[in-house]
């Protein structure tokens, strides 16, 4: 797939992907620029997105996994889900599918900001506004059920030829609420120094998702979190395993890796946007960590 839009995944390049196909069979329903829906899972994937390189999400997913397994990288952490599991992606995180198994199938949904503001009016969720920018929930089944039927409420009316918009907004608020609702059942469950580790971990990562194209010093992520760097890096490597340098390291070439990929830069422009002193280091550095020069991973 080329992406004909730098850096992202929107809507305009999921729409041409499925263009060719007759509507009635397309395994996706779109309304304009606003939302777009999958009704199938694993071929269409395989379609749309290339295993093995990241995309900066455009806007905010989320969807259920109907069977099988998938193995993603989001926001630089890798996790395997499988059937039952429930997700929230937020715009602007950077997404990369490493495996799928063949039984492979989820239904999802991709919505605008606009859209979800208009769908949501004043009453955000307290993690809409960046405090998750991606989790997942496994419900009961119960729970499940009910937030499936509102999924199929919403491919059914994205078959018809009208229906009021209020309609679907109000579904989309329900359940964006509902998958609220879940988060804090499953967040009840937590031990304090848990819930508290995992809260000072994420902000940390939220931190290097956001800064890490030009901030790979650990001691701007201490300041900002208020905290001395060894304080921070202890504390991010007893929690995760992984030290906070290796953490901001995944971001820098998660960056380089999607600008190769999908802009038209030049190695040493791209060696620029991500502060490095001169192409030379920037490509040491991109080799050191992934094994291939920027330009064999452009050409891979």
């Amino acid at each position: 797939m080329k992406n004909k839009s730098p850096e992202r995944f929107s809507f305009s390049e999921l729409r041409s992907m499925v263009g060719g196909m007759k509507a009635e069979h397309a395994p996706v329903k779109f309304i304009g620029k606003e939302l777009a829906m999958l009704g199938e899972g694993h071929k269409a994937l395989q379609n749309i997105l290339q295993p093995d390189t990241p995309y900066i999400m455009e806007d905010c997913r989320m969807g259920y996994i109907r069977k099988g397994k998938i193995r993603l990288t989001v926001n630089l952490i890798e996790r395997e889900y499988g059937e039952g599991t429930f997700a929230f992606i937020y715009a602007g995180s950077i997404l990369q599918i490493n495996y799928m198994s063949e039984d492979f199938d989820l239904c999802g949904m991709m919505i605008s900001n606009e859209r979800l503001n208009a769908a949501l009016g004043s009453t955000l969720p307290v993690w809409y506004n960046g405090n998750a920018p991606f989790f997942t929930v496994h419900p009961q089944d119960e729970d499940a059920a009910a937030v499936m039927r509102m999924f199929g409420t919403v491919w059914h009316l994205l078959s018809m030829e009208s229906f009021p918009g209020e309609t679907l907004n109000g579904l989309i608020y329900a359940i964006i609420h509902y998958y609220g609702y879940l988060k804090n059942i499953e967040s009840d469950t937590e031990t304090p120094e848990t819930s508290r580790g995992k809260e000072l971990f994420n902000t940390f990562i939220r931190l290097v998702n956001t800064y890490g194209r030009r901030e790979r010093k650990l001691k701007f992520y201490a300041d900002r979190m208020c905290m001395t760097p060894r304080y921070l890096g202890t504390t991010i490597k007893s929690i995760s395993g992984i030290t906070a340098k290796e953490w901001i390291d995944r971001a820098v070439v998660t960056h380089a890796k999607v600008m190769l990929k999908y802009s038209g830069r030049q190695v040493a422009e791209i060696a620029y946007a991500l502060d490095f002193p001169n192409v030379s280091f920037f490509c040491k550095y991109f080799k050191h960590l992934t094994g291939l020069t920027p330009q064999e991973y452009r050409m891979k």
